[in-house]
């Protein structure tokens, strides 16, 4: 039997005993010190240690990061990226998040006060507040929702410009085109393997709507943007090897389109952490997409979620 995972513990908590449903509890040959233990399918869980997290979007707009007038704006996070850190063991993770997955939002008045949540894309958790520092906020929070409460502890901002920026400081990324793309590009024919050039990269990332029904949803366009990003850490890796200043030159190239509550320096460190530590390879929430009353929408699956959220952030208790 599949127990619940309950939400984020307090690590000093002091609750009594589990009961059958799964909650957590202190062990009571232990001292209240012990970070609480949770049981899943049976097992014995406690929280990993040194973790870090960094959520990674993509802001579906051009331009520079301004703030804009009141508490709304036009701009929608299209990619979300959680990069989960284990200093502990010197390896990384990261989650793919579907822009469409629907989960509780934080809903802001047209004066800033708060209003609740409200069930909604968690893409769209970005159109409340100012379009800087505000809006990042409310969109880790939305996901911290989803994750049964896991705290996001940083966050990078990229608006669409930076797609090229990043393309050209590697020279270009190589794909392999997976099926017919000629309607948005001829030379995007199923099998090609491209050089993409800046324009053609962020057709390739962006290229939704317009492609044949099969393709023409989100889920299809991150298996491109997977691709894409995988065959450009190949090459951003060797650039790195080859010239120690390059991670700070793109960094300060990328800073009038990113927006994050990280300085240079610390951005910095990040990217000596993706060179030196180990990839775990991606991770995905299983769910299913449906037709809203206006867009497209996404349910995980309630036992991915749960299973998702215990692989990245507990390990099993050993006794």
């Amino acid at each position: 039997m599949l127990l619940v995972i309950t939400d984020r513990i307090k690590k000093k908590a002091t609750s009594s005993p589990s009961s059958s449903d799964g909650s957590a509890y202190l062990d009571p040959y232990e001292t209240e010190e012990v970070d609480p233990v949770i049981y899943y399918d049976g097992k014995p869980y406690v929280a990993k240690k040194n973790i870090e997290t960094i959520l990674c979007m993509g802001i579906d707009s051009n331009g520079e990061a301004q703030e804009r007038e009141g508490n709304r704006n036009d701009d929608q996070v299209d990619v979300l990226l959680l990069l989960v850190l284990n200093h502990e063991e010197k390896t990384y993770r990261v989650l793919e998040i579907n822009r469409d997955t629907m989960t509780d939002i934080p809903k802001i008045g047209t004066t800033g006060d708060r209003l609740g949540t409200t069930v909604a894309q968690i893409a769209l958790s970005h159109t409340y507040g100012s379009g800087l520092q505000d809006s990042c906020e409310y969109t880790c929070e939305a996901l911290s929702n989803l994750l049964m409460g896991e705290k996001i502890q940083h966050y990078i901002t990229l608006k669409l410009d930076s797609i090229a920026i990043m393309n050209h400081s590697v020279g270009g990324v190589e794909v392999e085109i997976p099926y017919d793309m000629t309607v948005v590009d001829p030379t995007m024919t199923k099998g090609a393997k491209l050089n993409l050039n800046d324009e053609q990269a962020e057709t390739f990332i962006r290229a939704r709507t317009s492609l044949d029904d099969e393709h023409s949803n989100n889920v299809t366009r991150m298996e491109r943007q997977n691709m894409y990003l995988e065959n450009w850490k190949k090459k951003a890796k060797e650039k790195i090897n080859a010239d120690a200043s390059f991670a700070l030159e793109l960094i300060a190239e990328l800073g009038d389109y990113m927006i994050s509550d990280m300085d240079l320096n610390t951005l910095s460190k990040l990217s000596e952490y993706l060179t030196e530590y180990e990839s775990c390879g991606r991770m995905k929430i299983q769910g299913e997409s449906k037709h809203g009353e206006e867009f497209m929408e996404f349910y995980c699956d309630g036992q991915s979620l749960k299973e998702t959220v215990l692989d990245l952030f507990y390990e099993e208790k050993t006794m």
